[in-house]
This record gives structure tokens, sequence and C-alpha cells, in this order.
């Protein structure tokens, strides 16, 4: 019987050792991310090449995913990953903060309360999100298929509001079907990617309640 008692609590610290890496290498990678803004405001690179900025962004997924278990090297990957897409950002940012730079800094708050609230009730509530995986990654596809046509055929300034919208509901339960995930699913092992996978949320976001605050402002 105490055999059984502490092998339970093994099980539940390295559980706890999991979700602390985890939560702690996310707040890491949302610094790296606010530096790599900072710092890349004003650069032409990004204003001037924001689809060679999508696919270093997705090749720098790959990278992390494919050193995750390396010691040392999947922390510095998972920080470089982070300061690119603050530089991918930074002309959203930039543009938002040349209107009114208390925006960033709301959309910023409203982000962290968001994730903190929805993270909150997935641990407290213990339910299983399962249930909304069809429902997120149909609304990805979804939105990647519109937002690409209004971009290049469209130029809807209404489905542009409408999409940064919808992209604040859908990466929200983005939060709950990842979160819930992470809980029940992911080994012990895979903090790296469970971190990674709660940034894009937390990224994108921040990137739709900073571009629907702002299109907001300009009417």
């Amino acid at each position: 019987m105490n055999q059984i008692s502490m092998t339970s609590t093994s099980l539940v610290d390295s559980r706890i050792a999991f979700l602390g890496k985890t939560y702690g290498m996310l707040a890491l990678c949302i610094a790296a991310g606010s530096i790599g803004a900072y710092l890349s405001m004003g650069l032409a690179f990004p204003y001037e090449h924001p689809f060679m900025m999508l696919f270093i962004m997705i090749g720098g997924i790959f990278a992390v995913q494919a050193v995750r278990h390396v010691q040392g090297l999947n922390l510095a990957a998972l920080l470089g990953f982070g300061g690119i897409t603050g530089m991918a950002i930074a002309p959203l940012v930039g543009l938002v903060a040349a209107e009114s730079p208390m925006l960033v800094t709301q959309a910023f708050l409203t982000t962290a309360a968001a994730f903190v609230s929805l993270t909150a009730y997935t641990f407290i509530s213990r339910r299983d999100f399962s249930f909304l995986k069809g429902f997120v990654w149909t609304g990805l596809i979804a939105m990647i298929v519109l937002g690409l046509s209004n971009y290049f055929f469209f130029a809807s300034p209404l489905l542009a509001l409408s999409l940064s919208g919808i992209g604040v509901l859908l990466f929200s339960a983005f939060i709950l079907y990842d979160t819930s995930s992470i809980l029940r699913d992911y080994p012990n092992e895979e903090y790296i990617a469970a971190a990674l996978t709660l940034y894009l949320d937390v990224f994108l976001l921040f990137q739709h309640i900073l571009s629907l605050l702002g299109m907001l402002n300009d009417d």
C-alpha cells in the first residue's frame, strides 16, 4: 500500500514538473517574441516580405519540433522561434502603435487576461475539450482560405474585420483545446512541444486582437 502511494506521489510530482517546465518555457518564449518585435520595429524586411516571414515561421516550427528532445538546443530553438514571430508581427505592431500606442498595450493585456482565464477554466473544470478538434481545425483552414482570398482578390475591409473577430474566437477555442490536450495526452518529456503549441495560440490570439482593435480604431 505504501509502495502504491509513493508511486502515485511520484507520478503527480512528475506531472507538476512537466506543467512547470511547459509554462516556464512559454513565458520565456513570449518574452523572446516581445523583444524580437521591439528590436524589429522599423526594419524593412518584415514589411516588404510578409510571406517570406510566414515561410520562415513555418520552418521555425519544424526546427523546434526536430530538436525538442535535445537539451539546451531545444530551448535555444524555441527562443529563436519566439524572436522570429516578434519580427513577423512588428509591422502590425508598428502600424497600430502609430495610431495609438495604448492599443498595443490593450491588446497585450486582453490577450493575457483571456489566456489566463481560459487556462484556469480548463484546469479547474477538468473538462475534456477534445470535442473542439473538428471545429478548430476546420475553422483554421477556412480562415486561411478566406484570408488569402481577401489579400489577393477582394481587399474587403469588412471581411478583414470579420476575420479578425472570428480569429479571436477561434484561437480562444484553440487555447481550450490545446490546454486540455496537454493536460491529458502529452508525455512528460514533451514540454517543449507543449510550450510551442500554447505559444502559437497566444501569438495568433494577440495578432487578431491587435488587428481587430486597430481596424475598429480606424472606423
